[in-house]
């Protein structure tokens, strides 16, 4: 694997921890869910699923695209040989770029399904 200004930033190493973060966030979700229903909270509490479901989102996307966000914002990059600085400007612009896309993209994605989640809840509840 070779790292692509914009395109790939993280090798399967980087890749697994990304989806690990998608995984653990999603069932930080499920759980954080679970209690407001269980504890009894009110409705509106429902609107804090969307932190843990930006991080499934972020978590997930990162996974699947392989480029992580947080490098990109740093400058480094890492695709299974060790952590390199990024040191063309180019290539920094165009990771920040795609670093800005994939943060909007699990920004829309948890939204989305933070309101699902509340639609949902107030049918049921």
């Amino acid at each position: 694997m070779q790292y692509q200004p914009g395109v790939c930033n993280i090798g399967p190493a980087e890749q697994r921890k990304r989806l690990l973060l998608g995984i653990a966030s999603l069932l930080g979700a499920v759980v954080l869910l679970a209690a407001i229903v269980a504890v009894g909270w009110p409705l509106w509490t429902t609107l804090f699923v969307m932190f843990p479901l930006y991080g499934a989102a972020m978590g997930f996307l990162q996974y699947r695209e392989r480029f992580c966000v947080g490098f990109a914002g740093i400058g480094i990059f890492d695709v299974g040989d060790g952590t390199h600085e990024i040191t063309d400007q180019a290539a920094l612009d165009a990771d920040r770029k795609r670093a800005v896309k994939l943060n909007t993209k699990s920004l829309a994605i948890a939204a989305v399904g933070t309101l699902a989640v509340y639609v949902v809840a107030t049918l049921l509840i």
